[in-house]
């Protein structure tokens, strides 16, 4: 399967990140950060155009070199400079790459000053008030990194949304062809409209489930089954991305997409306004003991709930409010 460009973006961005941390040539780390924009903002496929014979160095900013990069990247193989940058800096001081507010130059800075070079180091040196005192770092930067590392930040690399976007589209494309399938949503931080997500989370409702999930592992990016279940399924892509498919009846499709895409918070609390009703609710629906009350839709569900589901201006985002009832004190964000 062709790469896509917000993956060829994405490592453009990761050399100039490692060669930034070497120190290099500010204006050779500079060519390749103007390459990942100008990549990820093209409004056509670099495989497409490489498959209709177009030359890439007459794209602006973009010489030869930097074009035989490329699309060695666009045919999926691996970029022997990125592989001998990788080998030359520690996997440690990349990993500190994945925590908020430290870009490469204050990993260059930390690891200069105060030998940082892993998650550990740097924990202690938080810990200790270490990091405040290097220039340019501070105690606000200090407190981001030690909540970023007790969230575990540094041990769940995360995904571009206009990264995840771009995958998207042909998985969804692929599973929309299997037999008996009635509706299709991606969930999780991806339809929350984060910045960044960890994984893909899709909720499928179809009979029979086995069609969607074989489509599902023998799509052709999967690099790895991890589990493969009637119901479930996870794999691994060949960019690293992990992808869980959940498949539903029908009848609970409404119920199953606002439990994966609700954050832990948000669906402790619905489930805590159907206990203060005497119901259960998960991700097959609500119920009243053995009855099923709602969940073939979300604005079913709410509804049922006593809430409103206010749409925002910002695309993907809601808000959802209580009707008038007892409860009725505040808006509540929706996923948040």
């Amino acid at each position: 399967m062709p790469v896509v460009n917000a993956e060829i973006a994405s490592q453009l961005d990761k050399v100039a990140d490692l060669l930034d941390i070497e120190g290099a040539n500010p204006f050779r780390v500079r060519a390749y950060r103007k390459a990942a924009r100008l990549i990820g903002e093209l409004p056509r496929s670099v495989a497409d155009m490489l498959a209709h014979g177009e030359d890439l160095d007459e794209l602006p900013g973009i010489g030869r070199d930097l074009a035989d990069k490329i699309t060695i990247i666009a045919r999926g193989e691996h970029l022997p400079m990125l592989d001998e940058l990788e080998h030359d800096v520690s996997p440690g001081i990349t990993a500190l790459l994945a925590l908020p507010g430290l870009g490469p130059k204050r990993v260059h800075l930390l690891h200069e000053k105060l030998g940082i070079d892993t998650i550990d180091k740097l924990k202690k040196a938080s810990e200790a008030g270490k990091l405040r005192k290097v220039a340019g770092i501070g105690p606000g930067i200090e407190a981001r990194v030690l909540r970023a590392i007790a969230e575990g930040a540094a041990t769940s690399p995360r995904t571009k949304l206009a990264t995840a976007e771009q995958i998207v589209a042909p998985l969804l494309h692929n599973l929309r062809q299997a037999k008996g399938l009635q509706q299709i949503e991606v969930a999780g931080s991806y339809r929350r409209r984060r910045e960044t997500v960890g994984d893909l989370d899709i909720v499928v409702a179809a009979d029979p489930s086995r069609p969607v999930m074989q489509r599902f592992i023998g799509y052709e990016d999967v690099a790895e089954v991890v589990e493969q279940g009637p119901t479930r399924g996870s794999v691994r892509l060949r960019n690293g991305l992990q992808v869980d498919l959940r498949v539903v009846p029908q009848q609970s499709f409404g119920a199953a997409l606002c439990y994966f895409t609700g954050s832990k918070a948000h669906n402790i609390a619905l489930r805590q306004i159907a206990l203060d009703h005497g119901w259960k609710l998960n991700e097959y629906g609500l119920f009243r003991g053995s009855r099923w009350l709602a969940g073939r839709t979300e604005e079913d569900l709410y509804q049922r709930l006593g809430l409103t589901r206010v749409i925002s201006q910002t695309p993907r985002r809601a808000t959802l409010s209580r009707t008038a009832t007892s409860h009725s004190r505040r808006n509540e964000p929706c996923w948040s």
